[in-house]
């Protein structure tokens, strides 16, 4: 009796689920006014699924399995232990610095919303992200708090995303107080450098910081280390927790939702990206977000220009990355004729890593941004250029 119950229960889950997931409707849809090609296989593979529990209640099929239902629930608990045992060594072993997606999610949900930026650091906010501690200042940046700047001194704003920001870095580490140290040592004069560095931020954002608070930091020169994902949009309200909620979403954003949440799905899942990646990466085709960060980079040259303030760009594709996508040769042409037209510096920091094993510089496999080694490179090599530049003021 149990087993033709077990046979009954799984005939109704297959049943609901395939109700449920013909209820979506693809945003490209191809097939019968409803789907997109892809979603109509997952669609046939559960009708599949559903047709062979129901034909598992006629009578000859029954028979069978329940002679050899023995064999087929030891089947069933082997690989549901099998799968638990896979999870807990990915999270125990974190094969390639897969837990980079746990922290970085932990990390996104610690912000807070602003009117003026989307979102920054939570000011006073102290925390434990990929093994390192970060500890929030007053102005919401990962720096000591803010001292009024004194004569004589050299103080540039450094404006960035999460590389900036030094993720999976000490402090101390990050090229941020690594440049300070170079320049004070070289220059022979006091320097502070401010890290304004919040992971994810785009251009428009960091325009933002600059004009809220360029009077509070005083600036003698703004760097901007720009990366391809400074393009991407971040729209208000900032509200991270309702997209992990399952509430209102569609059937292909829940089931993403629910396998997300496995570390050994997300392993799989980027072994495979990572295997299929290809040279030739697609342009956003001067999407909105490109066109948006464009503006802003010229609006914050004018900026730094009208206030007499230095202002220099470093262009950064990834370290250890020597061969330049389609995208990135794109973007890089676009910041140097906005460079050469509107007078700043933009520099292509490519050279820099031509010695390095993307391995040797990176946090993980997973995790791109650099690692100690990667910011000690950074800071040497901004260091040299902006003093052989001669962007220093007088």
């Amino acid at each position: 009796m149990w087993f033709r119950v077990f046979l009954a229960s799984w005939s109704i889950f297959f049943l609901a689920l395939l109700a449920w997931l013909a209820t979506h409707k693809s945003s490209d849809a191809t097939i019968l006014g409803h789907y997109s090609s892809t979603y109509f296989i997952l669609l046939g593979g559960i009708t599949l699924l559903t047709l062979m529990s129901l034909l598992a209640h006629f009578r000859p099929v029954y028979r069978y399995l329940q002679r050899e239902r023995n064999k087929i629930i030891l089947l069933f608990f082997s690989i549901f232990i099998s799968l638990i045992a896979a999870e807990v060594a990915t999270r125990t072993l974190d094969p390639l610095g897969i837990s980079h997606f746990e922290e970085a999610s932990k990390y996104h949900l610690d912000k807070v919303s602003d009117s003026a930026l989307v979102y920054k650091h939570a000011p006073g906010l102290t925390r434990i992200y990929q093994g390192v501690e970060v500890s929030i200042n007053e102005l919401g940046l990962r720096d000591r708090d803010l001292t009024k700047k004194h004569e004589g001194e050299l103080r540039l704003l450094l404006l960035g995303d999460s590389v900036t920001f030094g993720w999976g870095v000490p402090v101390a580490q990050t090229f941020s107080r690594r440049l300070e140290s170079i320049l004070s040592l070289r220059l022979e004069r006091p320097v502070r450098t401010v890290n304004a560095g919040v992971g994810s931020y785009n251009t428009v954002q960091e325009y933002a910081f600059l004009k809220k608070y360029a009077h509070t930091i005083e600036p003698d020169i703004v760097s901007l280390l720009y990366v391809s994902n400074d393009i991407e949009p971040n729209y208000p309200p900032f509200n991270p927790w309702s997209k992990r909620s399952l509430r209102g979403k569609s059937p292909p954003e829940v089931i993403n939702l629910l396998l997300k949440k496995s570390w050994l799905y997300r392993l799989v899942a980027f072994t495979f990206r990572y295997s299929r990646q290809s040279d030739a990466a697609s342009v956003a085709n001067k999407s909105f977000g490109w066109k948006q960060s464009m503006e802003s980079l010229r609006a914050m040259a004018s900026f730094c220009k009208e206030r007499q303030i230095r202002f220099v760009t470093f262009f950064s594709q990834g370290p250890g990355e020597m061969s330049m996508s389609k995208l990135n040769e794109t973007l890089l042409a676009d910041l140097s004729t906005i460079g050469r037209k509107m007078d700043f510096h933009v520099c292509d920091v490519k050279s820099w890593w031509k010695d390095s094993e993307r391995s040797t510089v990176t946090n993980s496999t997973v995790d791109s941004h650099p690692n100690e080694r990667g910011h000690e490179i950074l800071a040497a090599g901004m260091a040299n250029y902006i003093i052989e530049n001669v962007l220093i003021p007088e």
